[in-house]
This record gives C-alpha cells, sequence and structure tokens, in this order.
C-alpha cells in the first residue's frame, strides 16, 4: 500500500462518524459525476492490433448465415 493511501486513511480514521458520512456521500457523488474513462491508449491498441481484419463484424455475420442456408 503506498504511503499516500496509508495517509489518508490515517487521516479517515481520525474523522468523526459525521464527518466519516459526509467524506462518503463526497466520494459516492464524485464517482457519479466523474467516472471512470477507459484506458484510450488500450482501446487503440487493441483496435490497431485488429486493423489487418479485411471484414467487419457484418459481413461476417453474413456470410455465415450464407453458409448455412447453402448446406439446408
Amino acid at each position: 500500500m503506498s504511503t499516500e493511501v496509508q495517509q489518508i486513511l490515517t487521516a479517515v480514521r481520525a474523522l468523526t462518524s459525521k464527518e466519516r458520512q459526509e467524506l462518503a456521500m463526497a466520494l459516492e457523488q464524485e464517482a457519479l459525476v466523474s467516472p471512470v474513462q477507459p484506458n484510450l491508449d488500450l482501446i487503440l491498441a487493441v483496435r490497431g492490433k485488429y486493423a489487418h481484419v479485411p471484414t467487419s463484424s457484418d459481413a461476417f455475420m453474413a456470410r455465415k448465415h450464407e453458409d448455412l442456408a447453402s448446406e439446408n
């Protein structure tokens, strides 16, 4: 656990019950207002990894439907 987190926990433990409730509400509100953003670098890396694939998922599904129709 990092030193910063340990310092925060020490400070939280020193709060009164009312102050802890206020902190909990503030943290909850912060989470609602600022949702975690996806890691853009990871998204771009994955998208780049499959950039060479010559077909879209819609085209793939269309071919599979054609394959199934021709088998019947």
